[in-house]
């Protein structure tokens, strides 16, 4: 009984045009001991876990390197003013951002305008607890207040000669 895979690399081999030779031993490589020995390791090296330890690089993180350059140009109160901003909904949740919306920030006071007069009024109830969250997130000081509006009013008259409206003119909700 042949060897299928035997017959195989004879049958490679001999149809090959420079064929290496397997008849003779591998050479041994020569260790001289007067050379002095190579510094360096087989394989990698692994923690505890036995997995690959990080490369310790002393490139700076690209995180590290914009915090610095953010502190070095003072940036840090516009890029809160842009965090509260984009983030109106996780600060105040998604069915009190589905009705308000913040404006603009100015001197530390955020202004927001709200659709309908009860989210307005629910805004000004919740007013110290997303102070607190924007304290926590940002730090004291960044914003100090909420100015809060509800629905524009919208003049509804025509011609030179008008009467002024009795009432809000409010949608009540």
């Amino acid at each position: 009984m042949t060897d299928p895979i035997q017959d195989f690399f004879d049958r490679v081999r001999s149809n090959s045009k420079n064929a290496p030779k397997l008849d003779k031993p591998a050479p041994k490589m020569k260790i001289s001991h007067d050379a002095p020995a190579k510094k360096y390791r087989v394989g990698r090296p692994t923690g505890p876990d036995g997995r690959r330890q990080r490369r310790s690089l002393d490139i700076p993180s690209l995180g590290a390197t914009l915090n610095k350059e953010i502190v070095r140009r003072g940036w840090e109160n516009e890029l809160a003013d842009g965090w509260v901003m984009g983030n109106w909904t996780n600060l105040v949740g998604e069915r009190i951002a589905a009705h308000t919306k913040p404006e603009r920030i100015k001197d530390k006071v955020v202004y927001i305008s709200c659709d309908a007069s009860v989210w307005a009024t629910e805004l000004r109830y919740l007013q110290r607890q997303i102070l607190r969250k924007i304290a926590d997130r940002l730090g004291p000081d960044v914003i100090v207040e909420l100015r809060i509006q509800g629905p524009k009013q919208h003049r509804n008259y025509q011609g030179r000669q008008w009467v002024k409206p009795q009432g809000s003119q409010d949608t009540y909700g």
